[in-house]
């Protein structure tokens, strides 16, 4: 039993990593709502930072969960995954008003898609909310389907449904997040002798 009690404890350790994630992608999200009328070089930027951070911490949960993360490898590809899609929106600011919604709506499609995957994960592992893990991820699935199929529909669509993405995820992993830390505070009070 302390096997399995302290292979779980590992498991959950760096769950702060998710919510920083969660709370850039919040942030994300409020911020294309509160300056709606900025241009897409400015959104461009901006979720070229956003992405790439998320991608960073990513990566860290993956590689400090590497032992005990059943599937770290996928957790790994998303991250790399984000940090490379956040640099190409950085490294080509100019990014043309038709070409930005294609890469933001395959982005929101890729994030929904992880997302699915970390709530079958927090299945696996018996935390309680993992279906609403799933269907955060679900609702990124449609937004970026939106984006993809009405990208002519201009900027608000694109500035709406992106906001409603991040804003969706940053919550998602938010929740994820407090789930594991949650699961950790439990685990370490079995642990303790005496208990």
């Amino acid at each position: 039993m302390a096997g399995i009690i302290s292979a779980l404890e590992q498991e959950t350790r760096n769950w702060w990593l998710l919510l920083i994630t969660g709370i850039i992608f919040i942030l994300a999200g409020v911020v294309t709502f509160v300056y709606p009328a900025q241009s897409y070089l400015a959104l461009a930027v901006f979720f070229g930072v956003a992405i790439l951070m998320g991608g960073i911490f990513k990566v860290a949960f993956a590689i400090t969960n590497r032992e005990s993360l059943h599937g770290w490898g996928w957790t790994l590809a998303s991250g790399v995954v984000d940090a490379v899609i956040g640099f190409i929106l950085l490294g080509d600011p100019l990014i043309s008003a038709a070409v930005l919604p294609f890469i933001v709506g395959f982005y929101i499609l890729y994030a929904g898609g992880v997302l699915i995957s970390l709530g079958l994960e927090g299945r696996h592992l018996h935390i309680t909310g993992a279906g609403w893990v799933i269907f955060g991820g679900a609702v990124s699935l449609l937004l970026g389907i939106g984006v993809l199929f009405v990208p002519a529909a201009g900027a608000v669509t694109l500035i709406t449904f992106t906001g409603l993405s991040f804003l969706s995820a940053g919550i998602t992993y938010c929740m994820v997040a407090l789930k594991l830390e949650k699961a950790r505070h439990r685990l370490k009070k079995l642990s303790i002798p005496g208990n």
